[in-house]
């Protein structure tokens, strides 16, 4: 997942009036990509991240302009997941300018945009963070992004929005209400924090999430539904017993002080089927079966599951990824800090 760590900005916008339309996603590499205009004339693909906040550019890509200024703001994010795998992290030293930004049609002007001036690889030309507003901290003051700065000027009413990732490769951001025409079978409706991430809240134990695995319950979560995290990411020790319980084999690898695991089976058995239920509903929503495998090796016999454990997660945390994502209509609303899903048509 692209979980932005330690991240808040603060931006301060007018903007041009305008209707924002749908626009057109692509998969690519495990990331959905859109594009975003910077400065009237640089066009980026941008991963649309509903984990993490700011608007980034990756290192090299983002040029100075007329209506660009620079800002005394600096920032070091940490990304867990930014390779197609989830095993990466990123690390990147950001500089932030004041630039136009526009998408869907509405332009931004003076948003705070960020400049990576150093760092690892990111999946296309950097992130555009779609997650609620970020908390305060230390350093910088209540954050606005993209969509809240959209909303807060009329352009985006009511303030929610959806994404459609198809089994197929392609989806679409969608601005508004909840487009009915689109869905099928039941809505689930959420209730989530209104800050920071798009992590289901519950009272108690008992009414949390449920990891399922082939139809039996394994474990209550807390989930966060990041369509930035290329699979499904939970907490090591957790994922272990998952991967032990459908025998599969595990492989695990420590780098700086950070253990991962994941679980690879033969190719030719029946792949283990990972999803959640919400209660009190028992339904379950399974990752797509086309989905639930993250690799295979050349020869086509050795498999890897689309779900990865790591030290940086603490029970009972997860980060549900866009594999889950792809095949529903996953919507967001701001207002009412809540999230949504239904099967697409």
């Amino acid at each position: 997942m692209l979980v932005g760590v330690g991240l808040v900005v603060s931006a301060a916008v007018a903007l041009t009036r305008g209707s924002p339309a749908n626009v057109p996603l692509r998969l690519h590499e495990g990331f959905w990509q859109g594009n975003f205009t910077i400065g009237g004339s640089q066009t980026f693909s941008l991963t649309v991240d509903t984990g993490s906040f700011a608007i980034l550019v990756k290192q090299g890509l983002y040029k100075p302009n007329p209506t660009s200024e620079q800002t005394n703001i600096s920032e070091f994010i940490q990304f867990n997941g930014a390779s197609k795998d989830g095993v990466a992290p990123a690390l990147e030293t950001v500089f932030f300018v004041r630039d136009d930004i526009e998408f869907a049609g509405v332009t931004a002007h003076k948003f705070l945009v960020g400049n990576i001036t150093l760092g690892d690889d990111l999946p296309g030309d950097g992130v555009a963070g779609f997650s609620p507003p970020a908390s305060d901290n230390e350093d910088l003051s209540n954050g606005q992004g993209l969509i809240e700065t959209f909303c807060a000027n009329g352009d985006v009413s009511p303030c929610q929005f959806g994404l459609t990732l198809g089994k197929d490769g392609q989806g679409e951001f969608i601005f508004g209400e909840l487009d009915k025409s689109k869905i099928s079978g039941n809505i689930t409706t959420l209730p989530t924090f209104n800050h920071d991430s798009w992590t289901v809240i519950n009272s108690t134990e008992a009414d949390s999430a449920v990891l399922v695995i082939d139809g039996k319950p394994f474990s209550h979560i807390m989930p966060t539904f990041d369509n930035g995290t290329p699979n499904v990411i939970g907490p090591l020790s957790t994922v272990r017993a998952v991967l032990e319980a459908v025998g599969y084999n595990i492989t695990e690898q420590t780098n700086d002080g950070v253990t991962i695991a994941l679980g690879t089976y033969d190719c030719s058995r029946t792949p283990a089927r990972f999803g959640f239920s919400f209660p009190p509903s028992d339904e379950v929503h399974y990752i797509d079966l086309a989905a639930n495998e993250l690799n295979r090796t050349a020869d086509g016999r050795t498999c890897t599951a689309n779900i990865l454990g790591t030290s940086t997660v603490d029970v009972p945390q997860w980060s549900i990824g866009q594999t889950w994502f792809q095949g529903r209509y996953v919507h967001h609303d701001l207002n009412s800090s809540r999230l949504s899903f239904a099967g697409l048509v």
